[in-house]
This record gives C-alpha cells, sequence and structure tokens, in this order.
C-alpha cells in the first residue's frame, strides 16, 4: 500500500478510553495555559509598579539618568510579557500557536537591547575596546530586527495568499 492510499482511507474514530484520556489532557492543557495566562498578567502588573517607583527617581538631578534607562527596560520588558499573553490567549482561543507574536517578542527584545546600549553610550564614557563591542553588539540586534521584520511581513503576506486561494477554491 502506498503513502497516498493510506491517506485516501476513512479515519477510524479513536477507542473511547483513548477518546475520554485525549479529552481530559486537552482540558488538563486548556487549564494549564490559563494558569500560564494569570501568571504572565501578574508579572506584567508587577513590573508596571516596579516602573511607577522607579519614575519618582526620575525627578532626582543624581539618578535620573539611571532611572530612565530602568523605566524604558521594565516598559519593553512588559511589552514582551503581554505578546506572550496575547500568545497564550490566542492558544486557548484557537487551539493554534501563532507565529506573529514570536517575531513581536524577538522584534521588541532586540530593539529594547538598543535603546538600552545606546543610553549606555551615551551616558557613560568607556573604552575604546567597549565601545566597539557596543557597536558590533548593536549591529548584530539590528540584524536580528531586520530579519524579524522581513519574516512578519512574509507570514502576514503568506496568510493572505492562503485566504486568497481559500476564495478561488470556494466560488
Amino acid at each position: 500500500m502506498t503513502a497516498s492510499s493510506q491517506h485516501e482511507q476513512p479515519s477510524v474514530a479513536a477507542p473511547p478510553q483513548r477518546s475520554r484520556l485525549l479529552g481530559w489532557l486537552s482540558s488538563l492543557d486548556d487549564f494549564l495555559q490559563c494558569v500560564a495566562g494569570f501568571l504572565l498578567a501578574g508579572v506584567a502588573i508587577v513590573l508596571l509598579y516596579h516602573s511607577a517607583l522607579i519614575f519618582r527617581d526620575m525627578f532626582s538631578p543624581d539618578t535620573y539618568q539611571q532611572a530612565v534607562l530602568s523605566a524604558i527596560h521594565d516598559i519593553l520588558l512588559v511589552m514582551i510579557v503581554l505578546e506572550l499573553l496575547w500568545t497564550v490567549l490566542a492558544y486557548l482561543r484557537e487551539h493554534t500557536v501563532p507565529l506573529e507574536p514570536f517575531l513581536f517578542v524577538g522584534i521588541i527584545s532586540s530593539i529594547r537591547k538598543l535603546l538600552l546600549i545606546g543610553a549606555q553610550m551615551s551616558i557613560e564614557h568607556q573604552s575604546a575596546e567597549v565601545v566597539h563591542l557596543q557597536l558590533q553588539e548593536m549591529l548584530t540586534h539590528g540584524g536580528l530586527v531586520f530579519v524579524l521584520i522581513v519574516g512578519l511581513v512574509l507570514v502576514r503576506w503568506s496568510r493572505r495568499w492562503r485566504l486568497k486561494d481559500e476564495l478561488r477554491v470556494s466560488k
């Protein structure tokens, strides 16, 4: 029997015990995804609270530069956590794992790193060797942002192509 003829055979229903076990595991997976979602929301709230505490340090002339860096770091980290939370919500709704939120997380993470390196370079005076390493790191993260944005564009274009194909087939 060839592989193509195997796919043509009607599918056999799973035995009732296996079906119950799969249903139970699916419910457990949904429950654990919900727990993960609540934990991610909690982490986001704690990070926002921490950012609010840092905000008052921005008015002190001695610590404002470091406070601004910390606030930017925390706020971008909140955005990353919220993208992960969005992924959990999308999974619970559709039972598929979308690719786009992971691309957004990578883009935000790299931009976060770029901003922090740039801010550190403008605040702290470092040796030429350290500046060279920081510039290399910035170039790497900039390239990564570009590649991830190209990936995001391709994912969105492929979704449009699939929708157009489905519309043509349904006509």
